[in-house]
């Protein structure tokens, strides 16, 4: 999931440049609050804001900062697990350019110094940066909790960049769940078709009818992906962000599948049976 996420960020961010940024300032809190869990086992999360702003400003005041929101497991099976996997993620989410961070600060020093570069570059510019990334939970079943890691930012272009990507966490194991774990082998033919009737009923399109030309996509086809949420009734959402198979105009595409829907194509062990 965050392959995709981290491609695209790149391209929209700036390298930064490895000076120490003299005029910035970092605030952090946490708060706690319990995961909606069900008796299949019980997940309690964290939710943790790291804050950093050019010249402590507040985003009320329209100016740079760098926000993350993110989720810690506190109790629970696999608690450790989990955190170091979301951690990871979360990591590679904001490293910029071809240098690996290992931290949200050090992520935030790099952002904050390319912005100081910038301004020094072109001081007669009144252009403001931001970085938010929101990490919450989405949806959860007896047996999968879904996440959700949403990455909005400006560093400067026609409009902000939004890109959000799912993350689905076995509650067993503490690994993540994979289409293959969900569904029998060979399901992608039969998967694809579903996706693509699908939105040709949300378009109100006919079979024949050209995607490209009708329905808003960049090409004639719609297939699924590896961006997708486990819903609470046992339906799965497949998520498309912009420019991913549509212009930006577009926004983001999403279809659902029913549980009726999919049900021909689960594994013997799904855990979505």
């Amino acid at each position: 999931m965050n392959k995709i996420l981290l491609v695209l960020l790149a391209a929209v961010f700036l390298i930064a440049c490895g000076k120490k940024n003299e005029s910035t300032t970092t605030d952090s809190k946490q708060t706690t609050t319990e995961s909606k869990t069900t008796d299949d086992g019980t997940l309690k999360f964290a939710e943790k804001k790291f804050f950093k702003s050019h010249k402590d400003c507040k985003p009320s005041d329209t100016c740079t900062y760098f926000q993350v929101d993110y989720l810690e497991v506190v109790s629970g099976k696999n608690k450790d697990k989990i955190n170091k996997f979301l951690m990871t993620e979360i990591n590679w989410s904001l490293t910029i350019g071809d240098t690996t961070l290992t931290t949200i600060q050090a992520a935030a020093d790099s952002f904050m110094t390319s912005y100081v570069s910038f301004r020094k570059e072109v001081p007669e510019s009144a252009q403001f940066w931001y970085l938010e990334y929101t990490m919450k939970q989405a949806n959860e079943t007896p047996k999968i909790v879904s996440l959700s890691s949403t990455i909005s930012s400006y560093m400067g272009g026609a409009h902000p960049n939004t890109f959000m990507g799912y993350i689905n966490i076995s509650k067993e194991t503490g690994d993540t769940v994979s289409l293959s774990a969900l569904f029998a082998a060979g399901f992608e033919k039969k998967l694809n078709a579903l996706v693509d009737a699908e939105y040709r009923k949300m378009k109100n399109l006919k079979p024949g009818d050209n995607l490209a030309e009708k329905g808003d996509l960049f090409e004639n086809k719609i297939e699924f992906n590896y961006n997708y949420t486990v819903n609470k009734e046992g339906s799965i959402t497949f998520y498309y962000n912009p420019y991913e198979i549509s212009a930006y105009a577009v926004g983001p595409i999403e279809v659902t599948l029913s549980k009726e829907q999919i049900s021909g194509l689960l594994a013997q062990n799904s855990p979505l049976k």
